[in-house]
């Protein structure tokens, strides 16, 4: 049986690039969520909001979370999933129905806000306080949903190897 492993987390926790990293070192495919419902609409994140609006957008998210974990993979793979994906549950029970496990990247608000550009992310547009309500909504879904939660709070190296080492405990079950 293959891994799928999905990183959940707010918008700017080191997702896609710490899955991106973990995948290349353990020889994992990865996979985007979001930049797979670009290229399926041929628009980016910000204009499918725009054009379309948020419910047609968690649509097509969890169209393709259930494509990629229901899909089977030639090798194991690591998904990084939209900061919203865990507003809607089905996503969640569907992921771990067909064998997914739930990494939550914990990155504390303060050093989200630190290095996050908004400019390209729908949700944020309205700057800090919108994170702010958005890390209030979601949090408890995020730690809910996990299956393991790494903490964001230390180096990117520090925070790769961590992944990494725990994909590999499950690898050798």
């Amino acid at each position: 049986m293959n891994l799928k492993i999905l990183l959940i987390g707010m918008p700017g926790c080191g997702k896609t690039s710490l899955g991106k990293r973990a995948a290349k070192s353990l020889d994992f495919s990865f996979v985007d969520l979001d930049e797979e419902i670009e290229k399926s609409q041929n628009k980016s994140i910000n204009d499918i909001f725009t054009e379309n609006g948020e419910e047609y957008f968690r649509r097509l998210e969890t169209e393709k979370l259930k494509e990629f974990c229901s899909v089977p993979q030639n090798k194991d793979i690591i998904i990084s999933t939209g900061g919203g994906v865990v507003k809607n549950n089905i996503n969640i029970e569907n992921a771990k129905f067909l064998g997914g496990y739930i990494i939550f990247i914990d990155r504390p608000l303060n050093f989200i806000m630190e290095d996050v550009d908004t400019s390209d992310r729908p949700l944020l547009k309205d700057g800090a306080d919108k994170l702010i309500s958005l890390y209030s909504e979601r949090y408890e879904l995020y730690r809910d949903a996990a299956d393991y939660i790494i903490t964001n709070n230390m180096s990117f190296a520090e925070v790769l190897k961590e992944i990494i080492n725990h994909i590999k405990t499950l690898s050798d079950k």
